[in-house]
């Protein structure tokens, strides 16, 4: 693939900023900066529009604007930031639409302003598309996973040492809900990002309670730093 001159890009940028100015911004669609690298790769993937491109070219590209960049460029950055792109093959993407937002962005964003708006925890369920934060169970819907039991959402402790109100919950299935108990903490994606109790730590194996130990004996032989 022949590296397009700087002009080229330029002007595939120009192009990309009056589609989301038109199309992509009442969308929330985040359009990339001049001076950053995702307006290399931006520019890059509307100029060679609906065919794929290596990550390597594109790595090209942002190395010549940008003398000393990493090669690793995380393209797919821009499909979260709502641009309508998919991964085409091994280290290929492809800029399919870019006349419309990324379902999947426009999913999570109409997700999380119902939750914003949710009064109560029905509309709260309604705002995680009726489906469990944590394992996609469907309220009311049999999952062979859990032996083709019915589906039940129930209030799920995002935080369990915090009050237990409504910015504070996800929905979650039965089966979730009573294997995490209030052992860890959840994102609002449902997702656990920390331990919240000592009782994981107790149900390891030696090996990783000898990490565990470790770590913390280092961390608080060092001056703490909480």
């Amino acid at each position: 693939m022949k590296l397009p001159s700087r002009s080229q890009l330029e002007k595939a940028y120009q192009k990309a900023v009056r589609i989301h100015k038109t199309h992509l911004d009442q969308h929330g669609v985040k359009l990339p900066a001049p001076s950053t690298n995702k307006r290399v790769w931006l520019a890059m993937l509307m100029h060679f529009h609906g065919e794929p491109v290596h990550k390597d070219a594109i790595s090209d590209a942002v190395r010549r604007e940008f003398p000393g960049s990493g090669r690793d460029q995380q393209v797919r950055h821009l499909k979260r930031d709502g641009w309508n792109i998919e991964q085409a093959g091994r280290g290929e993407h492809v800029l399919r639409d870019p006349y419309t937002p990324s379902q999947s962005f426009v999913n999570e964003r109409a997700r999380r302003q119902g939750r914003v708006s949710a009064e109560d925890f029905e509309s709260l369920i309604k705002a995680f598309g009726n489906r469990c934060a944590t394992c996609g169970g469907v309220q009311d819907e049999p999952d062979p996973r859990y032996g083709g039991d019915v589906i039940k959402l129930q209030r799920g402790h995002q935080n369990p040492h915090r009050p237990d109100d409504l910015s504070n919950t996800i929905p979650q299935c039965q089966f979730c809900n009573r294997a995490y108990k209030d052992d860890y903490e959840f994102d609002d994606k449902g997702r656990v990002r920390a331990v919240a109790n000592v009782g994981p730590v107790k149900r390891a194996r030696q090996p990783v309670q000898r990490k565990i130990y470790d770590f913390l004996k280092k961390k608080m032989d060092d001056p703490p730093d909480f």
